[in-house]
């Protein structure tokens, strides 16, 4: 009686401590269980291979990376959908007072830097663009003027009608003002690259981060039809998207790339998080084009005997 006693209580014990932990997206560490990352459309390949490294780190941690618009990203954590998101903007004065509406405060970490991309295919005889012409191009119909091909109509693609690509030149660049018929949405950047590619006297705008890496399988199955364009600031010195003239802050339409995250420090969405933003997530950006916000000092000494 006393050995079918024990064998009960040794049950209920086990079977107790074996459902504490039952719901892995609540009940995790910043090293193990689940959890949902949203993230930018344009930051896709970036976020997706974060989470591959981070998971082989560490084997107890399982991140699913669920690719939206940023509004969609933004609404999902407000929703409570998921617990980080990565996206190419700071949240509006609006969606901090819907979260304060709900007696929420998302953290958030600056951990890289992108940029708005203009691409066209290798044939179109567009070499440069300074920001008025740029932002006139959007507003009203692009004709390109050469002494072989005479006038030409440019025609202009986004990724997406709801991306933060398309929201960014609506905001920052044309100042709210509507776009030219000559302007249509695609249904993402991978649809964008293959249009521009294969049609001539177009200019397509996507995140930098789906062509930073040359090593990456959709920058060399582009990269001789493809180009990017210079952009200036009417100074007559152009340049185009890339680590460098991030750093400087001379390409005029550089972005910064963040993580928000909504749950505790002790959590999965802290742990990615704080990866991202340390040595080895920063050295994976740095690895794939884009700029990282931290970079390691390197000490050098010069002996002078």
């Amino acid at each position: 009686m006393k050995k079918c006693l024990s064998f009960v209580c040794i049950s209920i014990l086990f079977f107790s401590c074996s459902n504490y932990f039952k719901d892995d997206y609540v009940d995790n560490s910043p090293t193990s269980g689940k959890l949902k990352v949203y993230c930018d459309e344009g930051l896709e390949l970036h976020v997706k291979n974060q989470a591959v490294t981070f998971e082989s780190q560490y084997s107890n941690a399982s991140i699913e990376v669920i690719c939206r618009s940023d509004a969609e990203a933004v609404e999902a954590l407000y929703n409570d959908s998921c617990k980080a998101i990565v996206i190419s903007r700071p949240l509006t004065e609006n969606e901090v007072k819907a979260f304060k509406s709900k007696d929420l405060n998302p953290l958030f970490t600056v951990v890289a830097y992108s940029g708005v991309a203009l691409i066209t295919n290798i044939k179109t005889n567009v070499s440069k663009l300074a920001m008025i012409q740029l932002e006139q191009m959007l507003i009203q119909p692009f004709v390109c003027t050469d002494s072989i091909n005479g006038s030409t109509k440019i025609s202009i693609v986004f990724e997406s009608d709801r991306s933060s690509v398309v929201h960014y030149l609506k905001d920052s660049v044309i100042k709210g003002e509507n776009f030219s018929q000559n302007c249509s949405a695609l249904k993402n950047s991978q649809e964008v690259i293959n249009y521009v590619a294969n049609t001539p006297n177009t200019i397509g705008f996507i995140d930098f981060a789906w062509l930073s890496d040359r090593d990456d399988s959709v920058f060399k199955a582009n990269s001789t039809k493809i180009k990017f364009i210079p952009i200036g600031r009417g100074d007559g010195v152009y340049f185009e998207p890339n680590q460098s003239s991030f750093k400087t802050g001379e390409y005029p339409l550089t972005r910064k790339v963040y993580v928000y995250r909504q749950a505790s420090e002790f959590s999965l969405a802290k742990g990615f998080e704080s990866f991202v933003a340390g040595p080895k997530g920063q050295t994976t950006f740095l690895k794939q084009g884009l700029l990282p916000t931290r970079q390691q000092e390197r000490i050098i000494q010069v002996k002078t005997q």
